[in-house]
């Protein structure tokens, strides 16, 4: 896992770079992709032959990858498949502990299958006939069943319950009645026995311990069933034809064996080998009824009779059993299996739909019917020159089998989920989904980018977008971004960043001493714009104002993960820490917006909505419990699965390698980007694969018409410490093997130049990474990451300086002027890292985690108020006539004079006063 390719570079001049493997990591050995799908191949091989020389696969020497394409297969067609070595199947790959991997031949028959030699994972994607190489994709096993019922409780009622203790028949709530769902069949199953030989029986299919909505035979007659001449039976309910049947279970009397379904009534000779019942022991035995012995009638488990039983639940029998966990216990369903696996658990997606229904207890209106129908709105640009877009609405219905869906369109109904539009309108679209089932969903507004107002031209070395100064507003409310637009366009900045705009993680309790800390804002509760910092309204008025004033709009997008485990809407304890409970967490959003969020961590209570264990959803983003990966803890730097699959510091992690996460990502992006944003800082990048960034980008260039933005540019967090070797320094994962990928996936060097790499080993070391030219990496001093003890792993040695950590101000202006005139280790200062950004924050005076915009105030608090110590009072960050460095409040270091001077000069523009300013009185 350790081990990285070795990548021979070529350098052929600058900016012309030609990228390669110089080696194999299994060279002089066999590795063969053997399974099930060889003989329907066009090679026609042999299955599962460890040697088959037409299972090969090859070394990809750009991608670092063994791949195999297969092709001519039978189209939408489940098969399995292992890596063999050498001929041998000792040492083989496959997923989550060995297992078999799957793929489905899709509608082509073509599929490319990808071995990385690097993480062991596997990988099979659907492709056209032509493709040969991949940049990566999904490795869920395809879905072989579709089972309309997985949130119900299925039972087989019927007259034979009192043959096996049951009190009466016909029960819809009987323990021995209850099917369980075999997803390889695709069919529900109950084994009876020690049922009278050779008999008929009547039965039913009901459901939730209820007799509404049964299935039986014909009209809705009751069905018959035999039983073989052992006595047993295997109930079969087929749920997407509604069929009953059943079979006999074939057993042999007189074999000495105990078989399923046997018993010393059943078969006396073998009585011996089964474990004998015993009449008047007070136990629920297989042989035993009423009839043959009343002293234990009635102790077999009854749902229903008040107590809550060794085989009963709180999902089989809610009326006996509580919907909490014994003890101190927890749920620990979604851990990782083993090492290898990274997927989550499976059938975990059972567990959808959490969010309570109207009248439930914890409802609030702004949850909607989330219970039953999830969506977003998916913005496709048709041409370059985005000036035309599809509009899709792309949903999810908890009964899609059986309830139709009907899209409104500003009003407008229709029965299919696209819409074209035109630069001709210029309105603010609506979108809500209604179903047939009476459920109704409201998107967030729609925005299409031509409505943006046009960047305002000045003079200045700008290229484009792809120079220039960005101010980073840590803290800052969107009104008073807003405000501060005209300032900034006046003083020569490229742009501003904003911190994360999603609606986000807010709490009425103090954690860590204070009231919601700065770091929530990195833990996403949706990807709707609703963030701390202002409404979606605020965040396109803001947009609209900087455009306007020539400055441009970049955002800090975290795509990695979402809230933290045990951050959300349930009720949590923690058996490691005495038992100690917390309840739920609130958003950022206005109350009437507000997501519902939910994680399976520290939880001990069945969900009321699903009657299982939570699980990870977010049904205001469309993300629900198979999209993120299983819980693995994020506890190795140098390990490179671990640190793309684990989840970093217990935020739940999304598996980006499927395509629903990257399309919805891709989404998420261009929601932005037709507001008016012009890029993006993708956070925690480096707990990414790049294959699955690079896909990701990639669906934002389809989704943008093709092009990206000529002065769109992104840049991804790859913050490094000890495992640098590993990721970024030299021929590593985000060095030369990204570019490779961002080339197949862009095609274009100009798209590939808009994905650049933040540097978080400058200005220490400006020289350690050479592969990656320097126009695709930016620069700062500190960031916001340091502005906390123990919350960064950069080292600046005496090359800069972090301001609110007892830096002085005359020390800190010169580093932040050296980055404009002459950063550490620059050569070619006009065009070495044209992007430079520069941290406007605030001073910690009150405490070292909260915010100045008011909602870190301990009046907030209405939970364990006495924890809160760090109380953070409401300054106002905009103010006009506000100099740099003032010592209390926002630092404002982007007004300082000498500074923007420094910057004008490296823009090529002419020096600036105070007094243009409007700041005559600042120095």
């Amino acid at each position: 896992m350790l081990f990285l390719c070795g990548l021979l570079v070529t350098i052929v001049s600058l900016n012309n770079i030609v990228y390669a493997c110089d080696k194999d990591p299994h060279q002089g050995v066999l590795v063969v992709a053997a399974g099930s799908f060889l003989s329907a191949s066009n090679e026609q091989g042999i299955n599962w032959s460890p040697s088959e020389i037409k299972g090969q696969m090859t070394f990809n020497s750009v991608t670092c990858r063994y791949e195999k394409a297969v092709d001519k297969l039978p189209t939408n067609t489940n098969y399995e498949w292992k890596v063999a070595f050498n001929g041998n199947w000792g040492g083989d790959k496959g997923c989550n502990g060995g297992a078999n991997c799957q793929f489905n031949s899709g509608s082509t028959g073509a599929v490319l299958l990808i071995y990385n030699p690097f993480s062991g994972q596997l990988t099979g994607t659907s492709t056209s006939s032509s493709q040969t190489t991949s940049p990566g994709g999904s490795t869920s096993a395809p879905s072989t069943c579709f089972n309309s019922y997985n949130e119900r409780i299925v039972r087989a009622s019927g007259d034979y319950q009192t043959e096996l203790g049951s009190t009466a028949p016909w029960l819809p709530t009987e323990e021995n009645s209850l099917m369980t769902f075999d997803d390889t069949s695709c069919l529900y199953l109950l084994i009876l026995s020690g049922l009278t030989p050779s008999k008929f029986y009547e039965w039913k299919v009901t459901f939730d311990n209820s007799w509404s909505g049964s299935i039986g035979c014909g009209n809705g007659g009751n069905c018959k069933f035999s039983t073989s001449t052992a006595g047993t039976v295997e109930l079969i309910f087929e749920p997407s034809s509604k069929q009953l049947s059943f079979r006999h279970l074939v057993t042999v009397c007189g074999n000495s064996q105990c078989e399923l379904g046997e018993t010393c009534r059943t078969c006396l000779i073998d009585c011996g080998q089964c474990p004998p019942a015993v009449c008047g022991d007070s136990k629920c035995e297989d042989a035993e009824s009423c009839e043959t012995c009343s002293s234990d009638c009635g102790k077999c488990p009854i749902c229903g009779d008040g107590i809550c039983q060794t085989s009963e639940t709180y999902q089989t029998c809610p009326q006996d059993c509580s919907n909490e966990l014994s003890g101190c216990g927890i749920f620990k369903e979604e851990s990782c299996v083993d090492d290898s696996q990274f997927h989550a658990i499976a059938g975990v997606e059972e567990k959808r739909w959490q969010t309570p229904k109207p009248g439930m207890n914890g409802y609030q209106s702004s949850f909607q019917d989330y219970h039953t129908l999830v969506g977003y709105a998916d913005i496709i640009y048709t041409d370059t020159n985005r000036l035309a877009a599809d509009v899709c609405l792309q949903i999810k219905h908890r009964q899609s089998h059986s309830v139709t869906l009907t899209y409104f369109f500003d009003g407008i109904a229709q029965t299919t989920k696209c819409k074209h539009y035109t630069s001709a309108y210029t309105g603010i679209l609506s979108a809500i989904i209604a179903g047939s089932d009476g459920s109704t969903l409201e998107l967030p507004e729609i925005d299409f980018i031509w409505n943006a107002k046009p960047i305002f031209s000045r003079s200045g070395d700008y290229r484009n977008g792809q120079k220039g100064a960005i101010a980073e507003m840590f803290g800052w409310p969107h009104k008073d971004v807003k405000e501060e637009c005209e300032f900034l366009g006046k003083a020569g900045y490229l742009g501003v960043k904003l911190f994360p705009v999603h609606e986000q993680l807010m709490s009425t309790q103090p954690f860590e001493n204070a009231m919601n800390p700065w770091y929530f804002m990195y833990q996403p509760v949706s990807y709707n714009l609703d963030g701390r910092m202002g409404t979606r309204e605020e965040l396109r008025d803001l947009i609209q104002t900087c455009r306007n004033y020539g400055v441009r709009v970049y955002i800090d997008a975290v795509l990695n993960h979402f809230t933290g485990a045990g951050n959300d809407l349930n009720q949590h304890r923690n058996p490691g820490s005495g038992c100690v409970k917390w309840g739920n967490k609130t958003s950022s959003a206005p109350i009437e917006r507000q997501s519902p969020f939910y994680t399976h961590a520290f939880t001990y209570q069945y969900n009321p909505n699903t009657g299982k264990a939570p699980s990870n959803e977010f049904p205001a983003a469309a993300i629900g419990p198979e999209d993120f990966h299983c819980d693995r803890p994020n506890g190795a730097w140098t390990n490179l699965f671990i640190l793309n699959n684990g989840w970093l510091v217990g935020l739940v992690d999304l598996d980006t390698s499927k395509d629903y996460v990257r399309e919805r990502q891709a989404a998420y992006l261009v929601d932005m980007l037709s507001l008016g944003a012009s890029g993006f800082r993708i956070d925690a990048a480096k707990h990414i694969s790049p294959e699955d960034l690079s896909a990701i980008m990639k669906k934002v260039q389809i989704k943008m018409g093709g092009k990206l933005p000529d002065d769109f540019f992104v840049w991804l967090e790859v913050l490094t410490g000890g495992e640098a070797q590993y990721i970024w320094t030299g021929p590593s994962w985000y060095g030369t093997m990204f570019t490779n990928i961002l080339k197949q996936d862009l095609i274009l060097d100009s798209e590939v130049d808009k994905i650049k790499m933040w540097d978080g080993l400058y200005p220490k070391e400006p020289f350690h990474n050479p592969t990656i030219p320097r126009h695709r990496v930016v620069i700062q001093n500190d960031d916001h990451d340091q502005q906390n003890p123990g919350s960064s792993s950069r080292d600046m040695d005496t090359f800069g300086c972090v301001l609110v950590k007892n830096c002085s101000v005359s020390v800190h202006r010169n580093f932040e002027i050296r980055l404009f005139t002459n950063p550490n280790g620059v050569t070619d200062n006009d065009n070495d890292w044209p992007i430079r950004f520069l941290l406007s924050s605030y001073y910690h005076t009150y405490g070292d985690l909260g915010i100045p915009d008011g909602k870190s105030s301990c009046d907030l608090c209405t939970v364990m108020c006495e924890t809160c110590r760090k109380s953070v009072p409401y300054i106002k960050a905009h103010e006009p006539m506000a100099c740099s460095y003032v010592g209390n409040g926002y630092t404002r270091t982007h007004r300082d004079i000498p500074v923007i001077n420094a910057m004008r000069a490296w823009m090529k523009l002419t020096p600036i006063s105070g007094a243009s300013l409007g700041i005559g009185h600042c120095t």
